[in-house]
């Protein structure tokens, strides 16, 4: 059975998610706000889900969402942007949604799935604390 996929997008001023059910069909498109309470909720809501995500290295060099979803557990795939771009101006993709729903689908193409990577737990990642806990010492 194919998992559930949600694709994961910064746009001006918000992340732009659209999740993807195991038949391929566009079950929701949420946006979250660019606060580390929203990215929180997302990630949360995704690992209750069960989704993977796929995001692009713009997102994982520019957000820490991709990594707070490695943390929680979640399968982080990473496209590359110029495989996004190529594929969004191919299709004639515009909007972060539909960009979103692309990403959501390329884990589903086998010639495009060979092109992601996986987003590791590094282990500072995993020594830092959760960025809602307070150091006490």
């Amino acid at each position: 059975m194919t998992p559930i996929t949600c694709g994961l997008i910064l746009a001006p001023r918000r992340l732009v998610a659209v999740v993807l059910g195991p038949g391929g069909e566009a079950r929701r498109v949420i946006r979250a706000a660019l606060t580390d309470d929203a990215r929180f909720g997302l990630v949360e809501y995704l690992a209750a889900a069960g989704a993977e995500i796929v995001v692009t290295d713009a997102l994982v060099r520019g957000d820490p969402v991709g990594r707070s979803a490695v943390r929680a557990g979640l399968a982080v795939w990473i496209a590359p942007d110029t495989l996004v771009s190529a594929v969004a101006r191919a299709a004639a993709i515009t909007g972060p949604p539909r960009t979103a729903a692309m990403l959501a689908r390329l884990p589903r193409v086998p010639l495009l799935r060979a092109q992601l990577r996986r987003l590791a737990a590094s282990p500072e990642l995993a020594a830092s604390p959760e960025p809602r806990q307070v150091p006490l010492l």
